[in-house]
């Protein structure tokens, strides 16, 4: 079988071509050392290219294995962020349970577990939706607390399934309280981002910053819960009833899962 010239020329070229290209990438000495290194000991020559080759290959191999292995691990890592979430979870779990059993025992009222699903701030207060709803006994007017027995609010709406919240500081709530070992009492009123108004306290009840205010039971809210802080007392003798500010204890809490209490006959 005859081959043409150009054949013959093109394929030499492409066989040189290959060769400069393996040296030198590939290999570790030049083109230029090929001719008097094959003239004396070619075979040591091909060897030693044909090691360098294997080392290269061996080198991808072990690059495909450390990135199997490190996908391995990944996916270990994550079983394990998996069970410890699980295990705090758990924990969290359990002390809520531990704590809302002891302040349960404090109300004759049906007591209804529930977690805060979402938490908006909006020009007109609060946002919260509760997990629970009129299928697990949630109703209209309910009160939210926490297991440490802060007062959250109520429940503004209930649907099935889910339930709004009307909280402390939303203008539109307001509870009978009192100062906490005092006979000060009045009435407080949601404000927004200025937590809540303590008002009726007339100048000469006595009451001061840092003084703790709770729900005194005089309406539906039960007594004795954690309503906030005073923060802000004005006195002015021109005036019947001193300006007083309350910063409120959800404040200072993580609200995560809460207690509602279902709320009492007298409305």
């Amino acid at each position: 079988m005859s081959h043409s010239p150009f054949k013959v020329l093109f394929t030499l070229f492409a066989v040189v071509a290959s060769l400069v290209f393996a040296d030198r990438y590939f290999f570790d000495r030049k083109l230029t050392h090929i001719g008097p290194v094959l003239a004396k000991k070619p075979a040591s020559y091909i060897f030693a290219k044909l090691e360098s080759a294997r080392f290269f290959l061996n080198g991808l191999a072990n690059i495909r294995s450390l990135v199997s292995e490190n996908e391995k691990f990944k996916k270990e890592n994550l079983i394990l962020v998996s069970r410890l979430a699980d295990y705090e979870n758990i924990k969290e779990e359990s002390s809520f349970l531990k704590n809302a059993f002891k302040i349960a025992s404090r109300f004759s009222n049906e007591i209804v577990y529930a977690s805060i699903f979402s938490s908006q701030l909006g020009f007109d207060g609060y946002d919260v939706i509760l997990t629970s709803g009129v299928e697990s006994g949630a109703n209209d007017n309910d009160i939210v607390i926490t297991e440490d027995g802060v007062l959250v609010g109520k429940i503004k709406r209930s649907y099935d399934g889910f339930a709004h919240v009307l909280m402390v500081n939303d203008p539109d709530f307001s509870v009978t309280a009192k100062v906490l070992s005092s006979n000060t009492a009045g009435i407080a009123k949601g404000a927004l981002d200025k937590g809540l108004y303590f008002d009726l306290i007339v100048q000469s009840d006595a009451i001061k910053e840092g003084d703790i205010v709770v729900s005194s039971g005089m309406d539906f809210f039960p007594p004795a819960l954690i309503i906030g802080t005073v923060s802000y007392v004005e006195t002015n003798e021109t005036n019947l009833f001193k300006k007083v500010k309350i910063r409120p204890a959800m404040e200072d809490v993580k609200i995560g899962r809460v207690l509602v209490v279902k709320k009492s006959d007298r409305n």
